[in-house]
């Protein structure tokens, strides 16, 4: 028969209100006791009953994500770094995929709503009113994840994401150390104001900053996809009378696009045309290997922004990763 609460009482002489105190991590129980119930629980190998528990303290240890693509590489990097953190908490992580779908986001957040969760995080693309009213509605922690609004949003809730708009400047100046005057730039939708807005913002000012000109005809902003990196690159293509000596993207899955569409031209990376993308979500399956922006500590950053103090990653309820230029074969100096 499985173990309760009453027999690991009973093994360890102690009334039941103990047991339930050291299963819950109350500091009221003294060691002695502490240590007589713990050893009964080890004895008869109990595991708490989850649901019976939240009864008592109001948590679940459930976190749940509600994720716009969970088929996209960089995702899939998120996911595991939060649920490790997770785990280290004794929590569990739950994902939903709201397939870029607003509809079915709200929805899947009515159905959390009837449900008791600890923390939510909402990885979304389109942040509007309908969102962020169903948002408020939860009583849990609720943050961004790599996403946050824009200027103009009255927004509440801590954005945890990568700074893009500096991320994609520094990207822009290592290629301009690297010897490149004629950078493009291909990256994600304008609508998406973190990622694709403000990505785009950082690689201007990043030539403007060295006094390079850019033409209209070396940007093109579309999808995050490895279709849409193909389409912009073969536009930067047809209409520059002069090819760019590197390509700036907004992320690995373009950059990959970017290449498809140099080596269907004939050009050699980075022989011809030096490529850079923005997650460091493919680089170990991808040839050439990536030059790109690595996140760090994101399973942290998200924890402590849901759970703990924000700490200094923070700033005006932007709670950013760490980053890191990375190096790799597909861009090149140029030394003439």
């Amino acid at each position: 028969m499985d173990v309760t609460i009453k027999d690991i009482a009973a093994d360890a002489g102690v009334s039941v209100s103990t047991v339930s105190r050291v299963v819950n991590g109350s500091k009221s129980v003294s060691p002695e006791l502490k240590g007589r119930v713990m050893a009964s629980i080890e004895k008869f190998h109990f595991r708490p009953n989850a649901a019976a528990r939240s009864l008592v303290t109001r948590n679940t240890g459930l976190v749940a994500v509600l994720e716009a693509d969970v088929r996209n590489p960089i995702t899939a990097l998120h996911l595991k770094q939060i649920s490790d953190v997770c785990m280290k908490h004794d929590k569990v992580m739950i994902v939903c995929d709201y397939d870029f779908d607003q509809d079915k986001a709200l929805l899947l957040m009515d159905n959390m709503l009837e449900r008791n969760i600890d923390g939510l995080i909402f990885q979304g693309v389109h942040l509007n009113e309908k969102i962020l009213e169903r948002l408020r509605r939860f009583q849990c922690p609720v943050v961004l994840g790599n996403q946050g609004p824009s200027e103009d949003m009255r927004c509440e809730f801590p954005a945890v994401t990568v700074n893009s708009y500096h991320a994609a400047k520094d990207m822009t100046r290592f290629l301009i150390s690297e010897g490149h005057k004629h950078i493009a730039y291909v990256g994600g939708s304008s609508e998406d104001y973190t990622n694709g807005t403000l990505r785009l913002r950082g690689f201007l000012d990043g030539m403007r900053e060295a006094d390079l000109q850019v033409q209209d005809s070396d940007i093109y902003q579309g999808e995050f996809s490895t279709e849409s990196g193909e389409k912009g690159m073969n536009q930067i293509y047809e209409n520059s009378l002069e090819l760019p000596t590197a390509v700036v993207t907004g992320s690995d899955i373009i950059a990959a696009g970017v290449i498809r569409c140099l080596k269907a031209h004939k050009l050699k990376v980075p022989d011809d045309i030096s490529v850079a993308g923005f997650d460091d979500s493919i680089s170990d399956i991808y040839d050439p290997p990536l030059t790109t922006v690595r996140m760090l500590d994101q399973g942290e950053v998200f924890y402590k922004a849901l759970f703990e103090e924000k700490g200094e990653a923070c700033v005006n309820e932007w709670c950013y990763f760490p980053y890191q230029i990375v190096r790799r074969s597909s861009t090149r100096r140029i030394t003439n």
